[in-house]
């Protein structure tokens, strides 16, 4: 017998423990990447610093709510609601915090000057002529970006099935470059990955939101069993 109901039990119990397995699966993802790995692959630590405050805050309070629940000990369960409180507002907050920045920031991803200091290194200058070949793109900004120097990258031949920008300006005869910059195409993936981290986010801020409804829904019947007396509900032991 017990005071919280077998079913709101099983339900909360099962959704921790997917978090403690999806926890523990980072943390064996991150234990695969090695110091040298953050360092020949360009990894920025802190970053992973965080994954691994993440994984291992994951896992611990899974396993919290997990324990708290079988128990049935109402201050572990009021622990974890407080978590699930805090988690749910720093969510939200990083989800709107990251929605109004995201336009400024595409804009100035896309803007000349990020253009300028890609031209003046010249390994960036190699990847973007790397990228108008895979991306079939010319200039971050555009063909003027190169000026008179129009590297063979940024030429397009009606085989590629987009349409053909025409350049005569300065030129003895008309040049068919790339339509689209290189900063618009690559612009869309970095903003379809923005528009993929927010709904992680929403979805963890209305994840927490469950998990701290359905534990103060746990302790609400632990306190009436305990004022009322009301009869235990019968169950199983998870």
């Amino acid at each position: 017998m017990g005071k919280i109901a077998g079913c709101l039990k099983a339900v909360f119990i099962s959704f921790n423990c997917l978090f403690t397995v999806s926890g523990g699966m980072l943390i064996y993802g991150l234990l695969q990447i090695n110091l040298s790995d953050y360092e020949t692959e360009g990894i920025d630590a802190p970053s992973v610093l965080w994954l691994w405050v993440f994984a291992i805050s994951t896992v611990l309070i899974s396993l919290l709510g997990s324990h708290a629940a079988r128990t049935e000990n109402k201050c572990g369960l009021k622990f974890f609601a407080v978590l699930m409180g805090i988690g749910m507002v720093l969510m939200v907050i990083c989800g709107v915090l990251v929605s109004v920045s995201k336009n400024q920031a595409m804009e100035n991803f896309r803007s000349p000057e990020v253009a300028k200091e890609i031209l003046k290194d010249d390994e960036k200058k190699t990847i973007l002529i790397t990228v108008q070949q895979q991306l079939q793109c010319c200039g971050w900004t555009g063909v003027e970006d190169w000026g008179s120097d129009i590297p063979d990258s940024c030429r397009c031949t009606p085989s590629y099935g987009s349409g053909c920008k025409s350049i005569s300006q300065g030129y003895r005869r008309p040049l068919s470059v790339h339509p689209k910059s290189c900063g618009e195409v690559v612009g869309v993936y970095v903003e379809y990955g923005i528009n993929i981290i927010l709904g992680i986010t929403f979805g963890f801020a209305f994840v927490a939101m469950m998990g701290l409804i359905i534990s103060i829904k746990m302790i609400n019947q632990i306190n009436r069993h305990d004022r009322a007396g009301i009869p235990a509900f019968a169950m199983r032991d998870y």
